[in-house]
């Protein structure tokens, strides 16, 4: 668990990654170190930054994939030769967000909702083919969602053979037409509030450490 002395260094570090006009790259630093200071003891994971994971994993001629801006995992002696535990998907900060906002404030906002929403997609679709790869079981499986330096924990799977077909994100014409469907109505449904947390708080660090440890009974050493 990190330390208040962590938590106002990496309150500081997301107050910075907002100035300006920032891009969702301007995030990366203050999410990686908040990574590292919840890497303890030191092989507790392993952070994979843009990790290409395959649609296909049977096919190698098949350049289609999935990019997850950050993958948690480790390497693995055997294939597919690492292992996720979950994965990050990172948009840019909001203008809102300069004074860092309180995250109830931030919740509501229908920028964040839409961007939310949306990255659902991606996120599932990354775990689709992380799950195909053999990178993740088919099991529930959760997600971080990042908006500039604030962030929530989408729910994912298991997926069905159907689902494991079809992409959301960037539709297949070969995806399970059926599901092709309930993806588009859901795409086109109301965005949600959910709960936000802003890295550098209290409750941050208790959601990312919960986040890190239920998902790391997927990582060998705890199989």
């Amino acid at each position: 668990m990190t330390t208040a002395s962590d938590q106002t260094y990496l309150l500081k570090m997301a107050q910075n990654s907002v100035l300006g006009v920032p891009t969702e790259y301007d995030a990366y630093g203050v999410i990686t170190e908040a990574f590292i200071l919840h890497k303890t003891p030191r092989d507790r994971y392993t952070i994979f930054p843009q990790l290409f994971i395959p649609w296909n994993p049977d096919d190698v001629l098949d350049a289609r994939g999935s990019l997850p801006d950050f993958g948690l995992g480790c390497y693995s002696p055997t294939f597919p030769y690492v292992r996720l535990q979950g994965g990050v998907e990172v948009k840019r900060a909001i203008p809102f967000m300069r004074q860092l906002p309180p995250t109830h404030i931030v919740s509501q906002d229908q920028d964040v909702r839409n961007s939310f929403h949306v990255c659902r997609f991606q996120a599932e679709d990354q775990a689709k083919a992380a799950v195909k790869g053999g990178l993740l079981p088919n099991k529930p499986l959760l997600w971080l969602v990042f908006v500039g330096p604030y962030f929530t924990v989408i729910e994912l799977g298991p997926f069905t053979t159907a689902q494991l077909t079809t992409r959301g994100h960037k539709p297949n014409q070969s995806g399970d037409f059926a599901e092709s469907m309930l993806i588009s109505m859901k795409k086109h449904s109301e965005p949600i509030a959910r709960d936000v947390y802003l890295l550098g708080t209290p409750d941050a660090a208790t959601k990312l450490e919960y986040f890190i440890t239920t998902t790391s009974v997927f990582l060998p050493a705890h199989a």
